[in-house]
């Protein structure tokens, strides 16, 4: 929904000014298949290399070994962290994949 799109913005924001160094998926897809330098390339125009990726069962263990304000900076405690990965995953999602951590680091501009 709008609420979600918006959410994602802000993230994107957060990442892009360096607020936020570690981003967050689900073990799956393109995600599950990355390796180390590879490139992420987010809203068609900013790139991202790959400097580390970990697995975790939990997106409550990956915040807990990750720190929180290193991945949701505007949360301060692990039950509201939690919910905003619950806004995009289930419960069932997050045990069928496990999720991943991924530190990232900017790349030049596509122009």
């Amino acid at each position: 929904g709008g609420g979600t799109s918006a959410l994602l913005h802000l993230w994107f924001f957060i990442l892009l000014n360096w607020i936020k160094v570690v981003e967050w998926r689900l073990n799956k897809w393109k995600f599950k298949n990355l390796n180390l330098w590879d490139i992420l390339l987010f809203d068609s125009w900013e790139k991202f290399e790959v400097i580390w990726k970990r697995e975790y069962n939990t997106f409550k263990e990956m915040l807990i070994k990750e720190w929180i304000d290193r991945v949701i900076p505007d949360k301060d405690n692990i039950k509201d962290a939690v919910n905003v990965y619950y806004k995009f995953y289930t419960k069932e999602q997050e045990e069928e994949f496990w999720v991943i951590a991924i530190e990232i680091k900017k790349t030049e501009e596509i122009n």
